[in-house]
């Protein structure tokens, strides 16, 4: 169905030029040489799309390289950028490493306390915000900085500058020695300090090297079918390194063009407007889009039945073309006749040409996986964090299996401990955390690689399979573990649970926390009756509690939720329930709802699936 052939000289050139170069703005700068003309980036404003040229947006890096250098930052210091994604994010992040500094991205919802950690933490002189929030997130942090420049002009003054007053004063006092010493850089220098969001305590600054992030691009570039050609939407945030390494510094030193989509809440008008070749991911993004094809699909029982047998279809499609099982004649037929009521549909929906799409930072249900394959939208699931800059293994498209994160970057090793642990050695690797010298050493083992504190395990063709992150397995009294995140995904992607999380550490048994989705069981009853009234509706309860059965059938008995209870909230970054990443903080929402989890518990000898 696919074809996945490249000009192979074209791809060990780009391959040749990451390894020539010795720090990440000089890769930038070998794609400027060679396309100088080509729209490396794209932002919307006043309702209108503007494009940047390679050449405009290097010229932009010098200028506000210089205008950094005249507030003092030089070989060494450390800046701090907390924005939302847009062209000037790219700017400054290049501009800073190309003076041997390092940025400190800080996701741009952070509270005051948060940003004050990682401001003093790093020893960032230098701020770049974007607006106003993130400007009263920094003074009140109550951290010393020397200089705040912020992206919005209404928030300039008062002490603040502007970014396009440090842009006007480095044009006008440009370095003549600023591309030497930007090319003296070596693979060493450290380029980023990134904050790991965790899921509890304090952050932790990961030191990432230009040696770290180049040799994962050269990597990527070798096995995702990637083109200086492909058109790119950015969609998760620049201030995590999946989108920072696999988005905008791929396209830079690749060559392709990249668009940065408005918001969250724009991301499929901006895909209509787009219309990429190429998407990196995460899993709820499909989730999403299949939740409303859905939706439209089961309007009544007839579309119902045909939209069931589309999805068999299209994963029998998967299956066909693995070697799986054979499609019959007819049943080709039925996949060409849905390919044009359904499939179709899918595309469109994505912009209509998208070729291929990366998905990482949560596990993607095989199912999902092996539908949006039948669809026409191949998706390689791929595994990594933030101390491997980020990828670590991926699927290779012409051998997807879902369900596994594929086989190891060409470049890095993984082998698996005594129990299970996944650990990884390469050039990817961190040389480790920030001022955290008891944290380093627990990291690495004696010989030198770094645990990852995932659980793992390779399929008979060497691809590698998570089971869980070690810290999240929760231990039952009887001694049986259980990895939660499988569990919930499942629950989640049924129609009327929006969010799940499993408890039980210690328990004779799993229950589950639910947020339902409201919207979509009040189109189910017909009544628009507020949260709370549905969570103690017993028609609710009943039909949650047959999703929750029939998703968890598969698990084995001792995974499967036996209680459940209902939130009437769903959790959010704000509530302070999950990471700016989209992962739960299991402690902060245990400790929000630790009456409910132990009403679960109240008579722990009844094992039957009930509702509170």
């Amino acid at each position: 169905m696919h074809s996945w052939g490249r000009d192979r000289e074209r791809v060990w050139e780009i391959v040749g030029r990451v390894r020539r170069a010795r720090s990440l703005p000089e890769a930038f700068r070998m794609t400027v040489l060679e396309k100088a003309e080509k729209p490396a980036l794209g932002e919307k404003a006043g309702g209108r799309w503007r494009e940047f040229s390679f050449r405009e947006v290097y010229r932009r890096v010098e200028d506000f390289a210089a205008g950094l250098s005249g507030l003092g930052v030089e070989r060494g210091s450390r800046v701090a950028l907390m924005s939302e994604n847009r062209v000037a994010w790219t700017v400054a992040d290049v501009a800073i490493m190309s003076l041997g500094a390092a940025t400190v991205p800080i996701f741009p919802t952070l509270g005051p306390r948060q940003v004050a950690h990682i401001l003093e933490d790093s020893g960032a002189g230098v701020v770049v915000v974007e607006g106003e929030r993130q400007l009263e997130a920094v003074r009140r942090s109550g951290a010393s900085v020397e200089h705040i420049v912020c992206m919005d002009e209404a928030g300039a003054g008062r002490g603040v500058l502007g970014f396009s007053e440090v842009e006007r004063r480095g044009a006008r006092s440009r370095d003549p020695g600023w591309e030497a010493k930007m090319l003296s850089l070596g693979r060493e220098d450290v380029a980023t300090l990134i904050y790991t969001s965790g899921t509890s305590g304090r952050q932790k600054g990961v030191v990432l090297t230009h040696g770290n992030i180049l040799s994962n691009l050269e990597a990527i570039i070798e096995v995702v079918p990637i083109t200086d050609d492909d058109v790119g939407l950015s969609i998760l945030p620049l201030s995590h390194v999946l989108e920072r390494t696999c988005s905008q510094f791929l396209n830079l030193v690749g060559g392709g063009t990249n668009y940065i989509a408005e918001s969250v809440e724009k991301v499929q008008e901006n895909l209509l407007e787009v219309r990429p070749t190429a998407l990196l991911v995460v899993p709820r993004l499909f989730e999403r889009v299949f939740a409303v094809i859905r939706e439209q699909g089961t309007a009544n029982p007839v579309r119902a039945r045909i939209f069931g047998s589309a999805v068999r279809t299209a994963r029998q499609k998967y299956r066909h073309d693995t070697g799986e099982e054979r499609m019959s004649p007819a049943r080709r037929a039925l996949f060409r006749l849905y390919d044009l009521l359904v499939y179709r549909k899918v595309r469109a929906g994505l912009g209509g040409r998208v070729r291929f799409c990366v998905s990482g930072g949560a596990r993607l249900e095989p199912w999902l996986g092996e539908f949006f394959y039948g669809a026409g939208i191949p998706v390689a699931e791929g595994y990594g964090l933030t101390e491997t800059s980020p990828v670590i293994s991926v699927n290779r498209f012409d051998d997807l299996r879902f369900g596994t994160v594929g086989p190891p970057l060409p470049n890095v090793e993984v082998r698996l401990s005594g129990e299970g642990e996944i650990q990884v050695r390469g050039p990817n690797v961190t040389p480790g955390y920030h001022n955290l010298p008891e944290e380093n050493a627990a990291a690495f083992t004696g010989d030198g690689w770094f645990r990852t504190g995932d659980i793992g395990e390779f399929d008979e063709g060497g691809r590698l399979k998570i089971t869980d992150r070690a810290k999240d397995i929760m231990v039952l009294d009887t001694g049986k573990n259980v990895a939660p995140q499988p569990v919930e995904t499942a629950l989640a992607n049924t129609p009327h649970i929006a969010q799940a999380m499993l408890v039980g550490d210690g328990r004779k048994f799993v229950s589950a926390l639910i947020v339902p989705d409201f919207d979509a069981i009040r189109r189910t009853l017909g009544e628009n009756l507020p949260a709370e009234r549905l969570c103690s509706d017993e028609r609710v309860r009943e039909l949650i509690r047959s999703e929750m059965e029939e998703a968890a059938a598969e698990f084995p008995e001792h995974e499967r939720p036996k209680r459940f209870a209902l939130v009437p909230r769903e959790w959010t970054e704000e509530g302070g329930e999950i990471t700016p990443t989209l992962k739960l903080r299991r402690s902060a929402v245990a400790a929000r709802y630790e009456y409910l989890i132990e009403e679960l518990y109240a008579g722990e000898g009844d094992r039957q699936m009930t509702g509170s």
